[in-house]
């Protein structure tokens, strides 16, 4: 009998246009993929696909259960949206949650092209997703899947499987705990869905999401020394070192990741997770809280991640950077650094030197420095917001190009705080208030909380 293979995975997305008097389009883009799919029956992971290349994704080179990455190959080469899918199968879940495709329902009845979620078990983990590629009239399924049969990723190859097609019944042993479909480029985008997450002075752990007079919900009851959060992932680092990390909705239980942690970045849209040991040592991790640790450097002091960007500070002040997977190779950027932001979207990279200055780049690693301002003790990027604190403790923002005036804020500041997608600008005062605007540099200020140690924002 076929053995399902955990996998980390990405998600397939389907484009809807109607055409009057036509068959829908969305016909026959579902045909596309299945027929894609298809075309690589029996291959293996590192077998010469049915568009030329060398296997699916990256599974050939990382030799990782790759259900997942079969499933996000096939969707991403029929123009689908496959962002925020990754290696993890359980990526398809949270894909279908955000894009409100998510069928969970036993009575739904699955199409062509949908994604099949098998044993979820949250936290953006499942044992495994696979496609479907026919629907019976007697209500069962076929699917297609990656990484399907006995062994290890290497022997394991496409294949089909079939049994009933409905949320809670079994194939191959496997419970189907959901059906996900295809979001089309073209389709309407979702609205940003925003946290703001804080970190008391008395170590406990709160987060909001929605407006700005949402209620909180305590994700710690304390002992913790830094938490963060990026999109649908929080983590929190105790006093002993040890990392914890969830994803999803907020009721998530914790998954241990790592213990001598000094420091820690999450990525959420790609599944990154980045570790700075109390050794000095970092590494990164992709596909999830199950994705497994491929070791980057060492002499660090700072970590940063964002989209497929990493960047360090080493303990000499240098700094480095990366682009594309987690074995590409590090680009040296600049020296006599105190801190480095990064923003993925725009290619952005900040640094403050040990001298205050600001320097920022766009257009990626190889991009020229445009020097911006001097006196900073704080620097924050996202999309074409860049907000600083100055040492005088008075907070501004920019908005646009990196020519653009400077915005003031606030005085009386230790952090801000950006967030691009979701228009909004965060204040922690000295007095540990918080404040928060919505509409961008020019909005109105909320008040959120007191006694407030650190804060972020962030929105997916």
């Amino acid at each position: 009998m076929s053995l399902f293979k955990r996998a980390t995975t990405t998600v397939l997305a389907a484009a809807v246009l109607a055409l009057l008097g036509a068959v829908p389009a969305s016909a026959d883009t579902r045909t596309d993929v299945r027929d894609l799919a298809a075309a690589n029956l029996n291959k293996q992971t590192c077998s010469t696909n049915s568009l030329g290349g060398v296997g699916f994704m990256d599974s050939c080179r990382m030799q990782w259960a790759w259900c997942a990455d079969f499933v996000r190959w096939v969707w991403g080469n029929r123009n689908l949206n496959v962002d925020r899918l990754t290696a993890a199968a359980g990526s398809f879940y949270l894909y279908g949650q955000q894009k409100g495709t998510l069928h969970t329902d036993a009575g739904y009845v699955p199409q062509v092209g949908d994604a099949v979620v098998f044993e979820y078990q949250g936290n953006g983990y499942a044992e495994h997703v696979g496609m479907v590629d026919t629907v019976n009239a007697d209500g069962t399924i076929r699917t297609i899947n990656g990484n399907w049969g006995s062994g290890g990723p290497g022997t394991t190859s496409v294949q089909y499987g079939s049994g009933p097609g409905r949320v809670g019944q079994y194939i191959a042993g496997q419970r189907i705990s959901a059906f996900v479909s295809p979001v089309g480029l073209t389709d309407p985008a979702k609205p940003a869905t925003p946290r703001l997450g804080v970190l008391f002075q008395d170590s406990s752990v709160q987060v909001k999401e929605g407006n700005l007079y949402a209620g909180w919900t305590s994700v710690h009851g304390g002992g913790i020394v830094k938490s963060e959060v990026h999109g649908d992932m929080v983590g929190v680092l105790t006093g002993a070192g040890d990392l914890y990390v969830k994803q999803g909705n907020l009721y998530q239980q914790w998954f241990h990741q790592a213990g001598s942690v000094k420091d820690f970045a999450l990525e959420s849209s790609t599944g990154r997770i980045a570790v700075l040991r109390t050794d000095g040592t970092v590494a990164v991790k992709e596909g999830g809280l199950q994705g497994g640790w491929v070791e980057e450097t060492s002499n660090a002091k700072e970590v940063e991640l964002s989209g497929d960007y990493i960047a360090v500070v080493d303990n000499n002040g240098a700094v480095y950077a990366k682009q594309g997977n987690l074995y590409a190779s590090w680009v040296t950027e600049l020296g006599a650094a105190a801190d480095v932001e990064l923003d993925a979207s725009t290619g952005r990279l900040a640094v403050v030197r040990t001298d205050g200055s600001l320097t920022v780049k766009e257009g990626g690693l190889y991009g020229a420095w445009v020097e911006q301002t001097s006196g900073v003790k704080q620097v924050d990027l996202s999309g074409d917001y860049l907000g600083v604190v100055f040492t005088n403790g008075l907070a501004s923002v920019k908005q646009g190009n990196l020519y653009a005036g400077w915005i003031n804020q606030l005085s009386n500041a230790a952090k801000i705080e950006v967030d691009a997608p979701a228009g909004r600008v965060g204040v922690l005062r000295a007095d540990g208030s918080l404040t928060v605007k919505d509409g961008g540099p020019y909005g109105a200020w909320v008040e959120q909380t007191g006694a407030v140690g650190d804060f972020q924002l962030t929105s997916y």
